[in-house]
């Protein structure tokens, strides 16, 4: 359908109820002249005067009933791209400027506009779709910005904030003052479903990468005496240049690149960024000993146990995921004693266990009355698998994968499945016996998939699914761990996950580099950060 060329909505509303007043005011003036030249006899001395109302041969005229005018229903309207532009947010003064040069998609039933208290003016030339056809055309068209009630956001366009306020986003934005404002009919609101939003409806997710911070991690952290906090104290980051780490040969036979890292400082964004969640979910690959040792190479890990109190403190965790080629590191004894440091931190697991049953059990997070469970699996060789008597990680096969799946369906109203898969290491594209996996992960029953495995940040789908979209990515890439000779192992995305009651609403990333192999920062994603979304989107598949 062609866009259909827009109305000043401030204008049309005022006409409207500028109409209604007109014509109550026309009506009472027609009864009023017609009272006043009203004729009857004078009454005898003494007697009551007759009136148009008690004269029994006068016609009883009512009077006039006032023209009620229609109450507008005002409801926040999202500011929407296509789900792979980088923008992180909006300004007020850029989308007043985008209002009045006639770059909004806008909804044709929408009557009129309001920004921080102020009507939003449109460009003479604005143009507006129906609004269950805009998300189409934003989907189809780059750059494009539109207007989105709330009633119709999915997955397939990315809400931006305006300035710090964000429908969608964590608690402590989407608990700011939201400025814009829409307004229809109340016969048009009665007619859709679009326009109610309640924030405590809303339940984001956010999910970090792989974790193992030994080797390199823990040098910083404890050799060179940073401390462990230090290590979620990155704040954002910027590169210039790029140089060849030769230490591997590369695709081309001539190393990989790498990039000379400059520090911008505020310090503590990271984990602002990610402990600022309703649930949140890491994949843990490394065993916690109390006689742990640092390893300054080798692919044998051991991790300090303080790191459980630091992810759930200063990391804001609330779930991970053992299912991995090294929790048995540290023996099959290693995987009880990781059990009982997550225990005493208050972080719930899935993925290993103490047996086979305890490993495929799901670990669930209730948020505020909504269920989310997850489970986890390792299909890359390394680790001991469970067993029914013994401990060890939860193997990755097609009954383990459904009976953990619908046992988690049983007890919770979302289920997040965390495979770590996509052997060989080291790519971004989905593998054949991926697309298979994740096809058998949703008929099981899960409603997203949230992978780790290939120490890339790699290829992201949110498509089609029986109770509406699903959502998947492949690997976040290396969160706390120290591959730093590569871009591409040292750069990642923070999950954003948001849910509406129980439907997808949102899939945000959020890009980063690894700083001195051992402090995630965070990247501009419109600037050096478009390099690492670049490669999730390019191998991704959003419908």
């Amino acid at each position: 359908m062609q866009p259909t060329r827009l109305r000043s909505q401030p204008t049309r509303n005022s006409a409207r109820r500028g109409l209604a007043l007109a014509t109550l005011v026309a009506v009472v003036s027609a009864c009023g002249s017609s009272n006043a030249t009203a004729s009857h006899t004078a009454a005898p001395s003494g007697s009551m005067a007759p009136t148009p109302w008690s004269s029994p041969t006068a016609t009883p005229t009512a009077p006039p009933t006032p023209v009620p005018t229609p109450e507008d229903v005002t409801f926040p309207i999202a500011v929407v791209v296509r789900y792979d532009d980088n923008r992180p947010n909006i300004s007020a003064a850029a989308l007043t400027t985008a209002a009045a040069a006639g770059d909004l998609v806008v909804p044709c039933e929408v009557a009129g506009l309001s920004l921080g208290g102020h009507a939003l003016t449109l460009a003479a030339n604005a143009t507006c779709l129906p609004a269950d056809q805009i998300t189409a055309k934003i989907h189809a068209t780059a750059k494009t910005v539109g207007l989105l009630p709330p009633g119709l956001v999915s997955p397939s366009v990315k809400v931006l904030p305006v300035g710090d306020a964000d429908l969608f986003g964590s608690p402590t934005h989407r608990a700011l003052s939201y400025p814009l404002l829409a307004e229809v009919t109340t016969e048009t609101a009665a007619a859709v479903d679009w326009t109610a939003y309640k924030v405590d409806d809303v339940r984001t997710l956010i999910s970090t990468g792989d974790t193992c911070p030994d080797r390199g991690v823990s040098m910083m952290a404890v050799t060179k005496g940073k401390g462990w906090n230090w290590t979620l104290a990155g704040g954002d980051a910027h590169y210039a240049g790029i140089h060849m780490d030769t230490q591997y040969s590369g695709p081309q036979g001539t190393g990989w690149p790498v990039p000379n890292i400059r520090r911008n400082g505020n310090s503590g964004t990271m984990a602002a960024l990610i402990s600022d969640n309703d649930v949140s979910a890491n994949d843990f690959e490394c065993p916690m000993l109390a006689g742990w040792k640092q390893h300054d190479a080798g692919q044998v890990f051991s991790i300090d146990p303080r790191v459980a109190q630091l992810l759930a403190t200063k990391g804001g965790l609330k779930v991970v995921t053992l299912g991995s080629n090294h929790i048995t590191d540290g023996g099959r004894a290693g995987v009880l004693e990781t059990l009982e440091y997550l225990d005493a931190a208050g972080i719930k697991h899935t993925g290993a266990g103490k047996d086979l049953a305890d490993a495929l059990a799901p670990a669930v997070v209730d948020v505020r009355g909504v269920k989310f469970a997850f489970v986890g699996w390792d299909d890359i060789h390394g680790s001991a698998a469970a067993t029914s008597t013994r401990p060890g990680a939860a193997p990755m096969t097609d009954a383990t994968v459904c009976s953990a799946i619908k046992a988690a369906r049983q007890v919770a109203d979302i289920v997040i499945a965390m495979p770590q898969w996509g052997w060989p290491e080291y790519h971004n594209t989905i593998t054949k016996e991926q697309i298979a996996q994740r096809a058998h992960m949703y008929e099981c029953g899960a409603d997203g998939i949230l992978g780790s495995g290939t120490h890339w940040a790699s290829w992201a789908s949110i498509l089609p699914g029986p109770n509406g979209p699903q959502f998947a990515i492949g690997s976040h890439g290396n969160f706390l761990f120290d591959q730093n000779w590569s871009q591409q192992t040292m750069e990642g995305v923070v999950v954003e996950v948001t849910f509406v009651g129980t439907r997808l609403a949102q899939f945000r990333l959020h890009p980063y580099v690894v700083v001195q192999g051992a402090q995630p920062n965070l990247l501009d994603p419109t600037a050096d950060g478009k390099y690492v979304l670049q490669r999730v989107w390019s191998a991704s598949d959003v419908r």
